[in-house]
């Protein structure tokens, strides 16, 4: 399993109340569609497959702060946000109709995924602990859809503190992990045996 990017590590930020009430009035879909039968790819139409890992730390941070007043790491859901992205809006921001998705992780269980999906750039743009807490942060990493082709996008693993409070560091790390993933997916998903492009998720 090779490593195709690490990030530097990052701070945990508080979602603004503003910011979770537009994210509660957005319609989103579930980029994970293992459940439903997946069609061959299309004019218009790419298949991408991939996962997401989440993994705590497992040594106690030094900071007091963090031991009093965190909140264990294991006992969160992490969501993560993807949108289709246009060239007047790069960044997912400002356009009302653009196409969100989500994918939830538990800790230290791997979510494979693939779906279906209409050609055009993606961003992973956040994440966030599901639930009361507005805890998240930042991920940007980018993944394109290609008409006609399957393509394998690589694991997304994200390393969280092993308390969860504002300010306190992640890192992120997009591995090859194909071979695994593909094992686990295409006795399922027979139209995964054909050809499988790999098209690893970048970060700008």
């Amino acid at each position: 399993m090779s490593v195709l990017f690490t990030s530097r590590r990052r701070p945990l930020w508080i979602q603004t109340a503003i910011g979770i009430l537009l994210l509660a009035g957005c319609s989103t879909t579930s980029l994970d569609m293992t459940d439903k039968p997946i069609q061959p790819p299309a004019p218009g139409w790419g298949v991408v497959v991939g996962s997401v890992l989440v993994e705590a730390e497992d040594d106690p941070p030094d900071s007091w702060w963090n031991r009093s007043f965190g909140r264990n790491a294991e006992g969160f859901t992490y969501e993560f946000q993807i949108v289709r992205v246009e060239l007047t809006d790069l960044e997912g921001t400002s356009h009302p109709y653009a196409r969100r998705y989500q994918l939830d992780a538990k800790p230290r269980v791997e979510r494979t995924f693939v779906a279906r999906l209409p050609v055009g750039t993606y961003l992973v743009k956040t994440f966030r602990h599901e639930g009361l807490s507005a805890i998240g942060g930042d991920l940007d990493v980018r993944f394109s859809v290609e008409a006609g082709r399957i393509q394998y996008l690589g694991r997304l693993v994200l390393t969280v503190p092993r308390r969860v409070s504002f300010g306190a560091p992640y890192t992120f790390r997009i591995v090859d992990a194909r071979d695994s993933t593909l094992t686990k997916l295409q006795q399922r998903h027979p139209v995964l045996a054909g050809e499988v492009v790999n098209s690893p998720m970048q970060v700008q």
